[in-house]
């Protein structure tokens, strides 16, 4: 049997080869239909009895042969029927090597037709055949002959949907198999499968989908790679439904929907640079911003950089954070919703303030992001201060507490020297796209050192009222000693009670009168800042850097802020000169309540202990402490 497995080849002029392969091939078909026939009546009635280890394993047999036999003669209906076939791809192995033999013999049979019309246009002279026997046979007397689908393979392979076999039947129908069939087909067949199927991707909302999506979409890459000029071809879907605006290839729109799932699965975050790193220019700029916005986590954020400083165009990283910052705040977050893996926000700031403070830390990450950081930094904060400025709230309610958490929890110390230095390296190597200019910084600087002062100066004003309110001018002196005692007693007496009052007072004084001078001393500051508070510096600037929509509306913000915040200061600082003065009156005036005649030497002895006006041998001084 094995020997006459061999019989395959065709004549060759050497004379090796089966002169006789069409009959061979017949006689082929013939003991394999019939194998096969008692193989499939044999294994239906197969009982359990003693012997039926035996038979099956005779009829496997069988089977087997048959199946080779069919492989050998082209028969696919009869490889089709075949129980020794059992799934779609060795379904697949029979209707390709079935056609392909087929062909085979069609090319053979049409040059023997050309060598005997040669042969008979030369009067038979001429041996074309160069041994007897060596006419291939047109295989006229066999009625069974295969007949092929003349290099269709769609139409071949869709003998598999009819195979007698449920499971190759089954899995005909599967989509990845109907892939490879598109491959076997050609790229007509290729081109239908892959449109019709990413237009089913990205109309499922299911994540159940999301397995096929990730074929597909790494199928058109692969395409992408060896047939771009095919892969350009591909058309969008159509429909009211097809979401295609500003997108031009169906390699776009797929992946972006892969990216849109990837950025919906926390553990696949790794993987959303990758994959955006494929997308044009401009949808991986707008793309990624909108993936980073829903990244909270430092440790994922340092990732998600990563990944993007590692895959994307040198600098494109500044920009896609320069969208993500000023997209964060300045949104509008009315309808708040906490995130998956987003801290807490601080005690006393609101979750929509905690989310916006936390966006600037994207740009400081990295020292050449330092500019756009302050930029970003400085917006957030004139943000805050707009928030306030329409109050009819006093000064004291305004506790400004979210601008200083900013600056003092969430922004780095060296904020500003770290921008600084960065402009100055302008055009060196490291640099990002789109710098900004020296002349700039010093403005963003002067900002940023302007209202960080007013914070300062306002921490301070909360504490000097703090301090007063809780500390009374007015107290009770104690007597130490009755008027039954002797006199010299009620005189020492006296006199320690005067000290004891004295250094109470005294206490309280130098209390106050701190709180009070590091208040005024700082809203002194804010008033007379060097250039004037919150005004730009430097004017040398380009003409994008002062017509720009950012520039204008930095231009409107600054100025209402002064309008509000400057004679806001000013009335903080009248407030506490005027509160220190009345409650040093009420100091005068409970000492003159308890001590009359004695209180002169004691308010000249008080005041002089913490004003360093005061010298004991100055008689203008004693004479205007007197007299206040």
């Amino acid at each position: 049997r094995a020997a006459s497995w061999t019989g395959g080849e065709p004549l060759s002029a050497d004379g090796s080869g089966n002169p006789a392969r069409t009959s061979w091939k017949r006689r082929c078909r013939e003991v394999s239909r019939r194998m096969s026939r008692i193989a499939n009546a044999d294994a239906s009635s197969a009982g359990d009895d003693d012997d039926a280890g035996t038979t099956r394993g005779l009829l496997s047999s069988l089977a087997y042969e048959a199946a080779i036999l069919s492989l050998l003669s082209d028969d696919v209906d009869g490889a089709l029927r075949n129980p020794a076939f059992r799934t779609w791809e060795d379904g697949v192995h029979a209707v390709l090597r079935s056609e392909l033999g087929i062909i085979e013999d069609d090319v053979l049979r049409s040059h023997n037709g050309a060598r005997v019309e040669a042969c008979e246009r030369g009067g038979g002279h001429f041996p074309h055949f160069p041994y007897p026997g060596t006419e291939f046979g047109d295989g006229g007397e066999d009625g069974d002959m295969p007949r092929g689908n003349d290099g269709n393979l769609g139409a071949a392979l869709r003998k598999l949907e009819a195979s007698p076999i449920e499971r190759i039947r089954e899995e005909a129908g599967d989509p990845f198999r109907n892939g490879m069939t598109s491959f076997l087909v050609g790229q007509g067949a290729l081109k239908e499968y892959i449109e019709e199927c990413a237009a089913l991707s990205l109309e499922a909302e299911n994540e159940d989908e999301a397995c096929f999506l990730r074929f597909i979409t790494h199928l058109i890459l692969y395409i992408d790679t060896v047939l771009p000029e095919f892969c350009a071809r591909l058309a969008l879907p159509s429909g009211p439904d097809a979401a295609t605006d500003g997108i031009y290839s169906l390699r776009e729109l797929l992946i972006l929907k892969y990216v849109a799932y990837l950025s919906s699965r926390r553990d696949l975050w790794p993987h959303v640079a990758l994959y955006t790193s494929l997308l044009s220019s401009d949808n991986v700029l707008d793309t990624y911003s909108s993936f980073l916005i829903r990244v909270h986590g430092d440790r994922e954020r340092r990732m998600a950089l990563k990944r993007a400083r590692d895959l994307f165009p040198v600098g494109l990283d500044a920009c896609i954070l320069r969208n993500v910052v000023r997209g964060m705040v300045l949104r509008d977050e009315r309808n708040f919703a906490r995130e998956v893996g987003e801290p807490g926000a601080p005690a006393g700031i609101s979750p929509a303030d905690a989310r916006r403070m936390r966006s600037v830390r994207w740009l400081c990450y990295h020292p050449e992001h330092g500019p756009d950081a302050l930029v970003c930094a400085n917006m957030l904060l004139r943000r805050f201060l707009l928030s306030q400025a329409g109050e009819d709230a006093d000064a004291s309610d305004r506790d400004l507490h979210a601008p200083k958490v900013f600056v003092e929890e969430i922004l780095p110390k060296d904020l500003i020297a770290v921008a600084v230095d960065q402009c100055r390296r302008e055009g060196e190597e490291g640099a990002v796209p789109g710098p900004i200019s020296p002349s700039l910084v010093q403005n963003l600087e002067a900002e940023f050192l302007s209202i960080r002062s007013y914070l300062e100066a306002h921490t301070k004003y909360v504490q000097f009222l703090d301090a007063i309110a809780k500390t009374s001018p007015c107290h009770k002196s104690s007597r130490l000693v009755d008027g039954s005692r002797p006199r010299h007693e009620v005189e020492i007496a006296d006199k320690m009670e005067r000290n004891a009052f004295r250094q109470k007072k005294m206490g309280l004084c130098k209390i106050i009168v701190e709180f009070a001078s590091r208040a005024s001393d700082a809203l002194t500051a804010v008033v007379t800042f060097a250039g004037g508070w919150l005004v730009d510096v430097n004017s040398n600037l380009t003409d994008e850097e002062i017509d720009s929509e950012e520039a204008i509306a930095r231009s409107e913000e600054l100025e209402a802020i002064r309008s509000t915040f400057v004679p806001r200061a000013v009335l903080m600082l009248e407030e506490v000169l005027d509160k220190t003065t009345m409650w040093l009156e009420q100091i005068a005036y409970d000492t003159l309540a308890q001590f009359e005649g004695a209180s002169k030497d004691m308010l000249l002895t008080l005041y002089g202990s913490f004003d360093e006006t005061y010298r004991s041998n100055d008689d203008s001084t004693t004479d205007l402490l007197v007299t206040s």
